[in-house]
Order: structure tokens, then C-alpha cells, then sequence
């Protein structure tokens, strides 16, 4: 299901579920970190990808960013920074952490518990 959002400037924004991301989307965003440049512009290029692939609809007076990706660029700081927290949930759907799994807390090798430290 869709979640409308409002943004600090009162625009809104319609964000796709993010259980509904494919294999697809995960594949751009991920194609999107092949940008030139160190590894600030190529996280700023994953944020930005994964925003587009998130937003179905907004109330600025701008091409949606996957149609046009530099939309993103006259954003208020704000809004923008209120974007990027709204994508958390969709991070963990496409890149889940393999350390939150049971298999994954313990360690056979390890005869004492594993710090979580």
C-alpha cells in the first residue's frame, strides 16, 4: 500500500510499499553506485535512485524524479533530508542485514556468546 507523506514544506509525496520492490529496482540502485567519484557521491547516487524508484506521486511543480532524476537537486534541504529517512524501511528490504537472522547470532566455532557489543 502507497504512504503519502507530508514534507516540511507542506508538499506531499506518494512512496510506494516498499514490500512491493523487485529485483529490479534493487538492480538500479545498485547500477547507480557505478557513478564516477568517491564513495560520498556514489552513496549520494544510491539515496537518490532509491528515492526515485520510492516516489509514485508528488505536489511539486517538477518531473518526478524517475522521470527526471535532477528534480531531486531543487529540493529545500529539508525536504529532502525528510525523503531520505522516509527510504529506511525500503533499505532493509533491499539490502537486509544478514547479523538480524538466528543462523547469524551465534557462532558454532565460538564456545562463549558472541558480543552484540
Amino acid at each position: 500500500m502507497s504512504t503519502k507523506i507530508t514534507l516540511p514544506s507542506g508538499a506531499s509525496v506518494t512512496l510506494k510499499d516498499p514490500a512491493l520492490l523487485r529485483v529490479k529496482d534493487k538492480k538500479r540502485v545498485l547500477k547507480s553506485s557505478e557513478t564516477e567519484g568517491g564513495d560520498l557521491s556514489k552513496a549520494l547516487a544510491l539515496g537518490d535512485t532509491l528515492i526515485s524508484v520510492l516516489i509514485e506521486a508528488w505536489s511539486f511543480d517538477l518531473p518526478i524524479p524517475s522521470v527526471k532524476l535532477d528534480s531531486l537537486d531543487e529540493l529545500e534541504i529539508q525536504d529532502y533530508d525528510a525523503l531520505v529517512e522516509a527510504t529506511k524501511e525500503a533499505q532493509g528490504y533491499l539490502f537486509p542485514t544478514l547479523s538480524q537472522t538466528v543462523e547469524n547470532e551465534t557462532d558454532p566455532k565460538v564456545p562463549t556468546e558472541v558480543s552484540k557489543g
